[in-house]
């Protein structure tokens, strides 16, 4: 759990790529118009399978972000997407290469719930077992950036990134870093992915309408869309931005994670770990302005979700808007809770909080405000966070507005 210390940890640049954008700006565009990126599936031959729809990162060319030397094309899709959002941030922020190589040992903490699952598809290489390795993608941005650094990789399934986010704010809080690298990243759009996901009965089939098929939230929703992406956010001490002129976007107020209590539903969880959001940061639901959901049109997952909003915030629930990205983006597994914290942190910046797409007909277990129809202005202090991941991890972050 982050404790509050003598420092505040503030998000000073992000970089993304998402089913519906790469960079912040067609990222940011797409969630406030409610404009889906899920399509048909383009990397690999889905046609004998039931689901055959994906949010796939369009037109990703890794060779526009990763220098030849370092051979980008060895690397795992995961890793490619990863460097080119730290390089996204890092110049987002205002940092330089030569303000990393000044630093005693940079902290990089990625979150991700698969590894290079494109490359298992192949026969191995010489380069395949250390370009398949879940710490591949944190490696390789110290490596492109040739930097000093301490690598850590978290693997808690939807939940990674956003745990990633929190580990990496309590380390400026503690004074042990100035400036963290963190967030996610997953490439798991391959037919053994697919076809293992439809056993278990979690991906829509609503294939002849991919732009509609993840309706988190609504009635009609028919599980979630499997989706890829990469998201990283630059962390920082306020006072070392404020020293350097950095841009502040949001800092990170609270955090809570806990996992499903034994014998429990899935999803579960997230009461305690909105509960333990809101007491690590001392606030309560009616300083809460908005909640970024889980939300992944799961129809079990998304009732569940709802229920435990009204546990932790009461009566203060219905007054509480509450949305969800995936309509637009998909569930890109590891990457959703960054993707999460940067449409947050956006949010908070332009005083918008993002519609639910798709979102038509009400679902009497979902009873909430979900930011139906458009997006929303209001006067926004604070948003919550919610992620929860397979293996029944759950995770709570709160951001507040930056000053």
């Amino acid at each position: 759990m982050i404790k509050p210390k003598r420092n505040r940890a503030v998000i000073t640049g992000m970089g993304v790529l998402a089913a519906n954008g790469t960079g912040l700006d067609a990222f940011w565009s797409t969630l406030v118009a409610g404009q889906s990126g899920i399509g048909p599936i383009t990397l690999f031959d889905a046609s004998d399978l039931a689901c055959r729809i994906a949010g796939e990162v369009k037109g990703f060319d890794p060779d526009e972000y990763i220098e030849a030397k370092f051979k980008p094309r060895r690397m795992g899709r995961f890793t490619q997407l990863g460097v080119a959002a730290a390089r996204m941030a890092l110049q987002h922020a205002t940092l330089e290469q030569r303000d990393l190589k000044g630093m005693s040992a940079l902290h990089i903490i990625m979150g991700v719930s698969t590894s290079a699952m494109d490359l298992f598809a192949f026969e191995p290489r010489i380069h395949t077992g250390v370009a398949s390795v879940p710490h591949a993608a944190g490696s390789a941005i110290a490596y492109g950036f040739e930097v000093s650094a301490r690598l850590m990789t978290i693997s808690n399934g939807c939940a990674s990134s956003l745990d990633a986010i929190a580990s990496g704010a309590a380390l400026i809080q503690s004074g042990e870093a100035d400036i963290v690298i963190a967030g996610g990243t997953d490439a798991a759009v391959t037919h053994y992915v697919f076809d293992g996901m439809l056993k278990c009965r979690r991906c829509s089939t609503r294939n002849d309408d991919p732009l509609h098929s993840s309706r988190p939230f609504d009635k009609n929703r028919d599980y979630g869309v499997l989706a890829e992406g990469a998201g990283i956010v630059v962390l920082e001490n306020l006072e070392h931005a404020h020293a350097r002129g950095a841009t502040c976007y949001a800092t990170v107020e609270g955090y809570g994670t806990y996992s499903d209590p034994p014998g429990s539903e899935e999803g579960s969880g997230l009461e305690k770990a909105m509960a333990l959001a809101m007491e690590n940061s001392a606030l309560a639901p009616k300083n809460i302005q908005f909640i970024n959901a889980h939300g992944p049109s799961d129809i079990q997952m998304d009732a569940v979700e709802s229920r435990m909003i009204k546990k932790v915030f009461q009566h203060r629930a219905f007054d509480t808007p509450v949305m969800s990205i995936k309509a637009v983006t998909g569930c890109p597994m590891g990457v959703g809770g960054v993707h999460q914290t940067i449409a947050s942190a956006l949010a908070l910046k332009n005083q918008l909080i993002p519609m639910t797409a798709n979102y038509e007909e009400p679902d009497p277990e979902c009873d909430l405000d979900y930011v139906p129809g458009q997006s929303r202005h209001a006067i926004l202090e604070h948003v919550m966070i919610n992620t929860h991941g397979f293996g029944r991890g759950n995770s709570a972050l709160i951001l507040r507005r930056a000053d």
